[in-house]
């Protein structure tokens, strides 16, 4: 089905995934199969439901409405300690796929969200070389701090919105990435995204 480059950038891991510059091959729509019961898949670790265009996270307490066409790919960096969660636009464009990712970061030691928000804003400017444009906004009934940056240089050239909240069980990062130039056809797409996402109560 081709080659696309993945233009998922995870501050959490400070590297960029598949294929952001590492000529990964991958299938151009990721294959997840169609699921429109409520089945629960994986380990207790690591179990969701999807129910039409609903996905619920059991292991890690939360749910969001992802867009109509777009496909959930649960559990898609397994990794000690940092959860993803990614959902897919069906089309590439300009070798990459839209995306949006839920990053859960555990943490080590309680944190401040100023304290965990400049620690992610810092490394973007260290890996992206780039000075993001910050703001806040409430997710999930949480305080959230953001980052929106593009990356020019980058092969493939993309942009992103990043989203981060603190928890007790985590640190979120909710990220938006598309193709350069792109970002505000995709904006009503993330808000619609970040204003479903909810926590378990």
């Amino acid at each position: 089905m081709g080659r696309f480059y993945l233009a998922v950038l995870l501050m959490a891991l400070s590297v960029s995934l598949a294929a952001c510059g590492g000529g990964e091959e991958r299938a151009a729509t990721p294959t997840v199969p169609e699921q429109t019961a409520s089945p629960v898949t994986g380990t207790p670790a690591d179990a969701f439901t999807i129910t039409g265009n609903t996905f619920e996270s059991e292991a890690r307490g939360y749910k969001v409405s992802f867009p109509a066409g777009w496909t959930p790919r649960p559990n898609f960096v397994p990794t000690p300690g940092i959860a993803v969660d990614a959902f897919f636009a069906p089309d590439v464009i300009d070798e990459v796929q839209p995306n949006i990712a839920v990053t859960c970061e555990e943490l080590q030691e309680e944190r401040s969200l100023k304290e965990y928000f400049d620690t992610k804003v810092d490394r973007v400017r260290k890996v992206a070389a780039v000075e993001p444009e910050t703001g806040s906004r409430e997710v999930g009934g949480q305080e959230a701090l953001t980052a929106h940056y593009q990356r020019e240089n980058a092969q493939p050239p993309h942009e992103k919105t990043e989203v981060f909240l603190v928890t007790e069980s985590c640190g979120w990062n909710i990220a938006l990435t598309v193709p350069l130039g792109r970002g505000a056809e995709y904006e009503d797409t993330f808000e619609e995204f970040l204003d479903s996402f909810s926590f378990a109560q």
